[in-house]
């Protein structure tokens, strides 16, 4: 398996790791000492991955504060023209964001199978791994709801601003 380049050093370090293993094992080293730098590995992306929850955390509460000041000023009469994202490019930036979040859940996941490739398994790693990928789903998700609140609130209020200006268009077209 070529693991996402993100996962290269820990492919690296797991690859040197099961060597090590099995070298202590031949000099005759208990299993449960042979296997501990794998721990001492797991333990260190385990504090990673809690870190990068804690941002990603972050990030989605401000995705979910996004869609509801978006959804609020959609449901305003006086706001129906405002916000227009003509070029795109708040959507854009989501879509961004979005597969940032979903390359990082495949990298989450690509780090559990790595370990488990080599035949080491964690609670504690897969229970992070489980509360990561559902905190990126949960974000992606409501990026994605972001970014259609935005483009339907777009889709209106250029319908109303059309609509709005027919009449100067009609007004205009039997002077010409």
């Amino acid at each position: 398996m070529r693991p996402h380049p993100v996962n290269r050093g820990i492919w690296r370090m797991l690859s040197k790791i099961k060597k090590m293993e099995q070298r202590l094992r031949a000099a005759g080293l208990p299993m449960l000492l042979a296997r501990l730098p794998y721990w001492l590995l797991a333990l260190q992306y385990c504090c990673t991955m809690q870190a990068k929850m804690a941002r990603i955390e972050r990030i989605a509460v401000r995705i979910r504060s996004w869609l509801a000041s978006v959804q609020e000023l959609c449901a305003r009469e006086e706001a129906r023209t405002e916000l227009l994202d003509v070029r795109q490019a708040m959507r854009d930036d989501i879509e961004c964001t979005k597969r940032t979040l979903w390359d990082l859940r495949e990298i989450c996941l690509d780090v559990t199978q790595l370990f488990g490739n080599v035949g080491y398994s964690s609670r504690r790693l897969a229970r992070l791994q489980e509360n990561l990928v559902k905190l990126l789903s949960e974000s992606y998700e409501s990026a994605t709801q972001l970014q259609q609140v935005l483009a339907e609130h777009d889709a209106a209020a250029l319908a109303l601003l059309r609509d709005m200006q027919a009449p100067q268009w009609q007004h205009a077209a039997p002077n010409a």
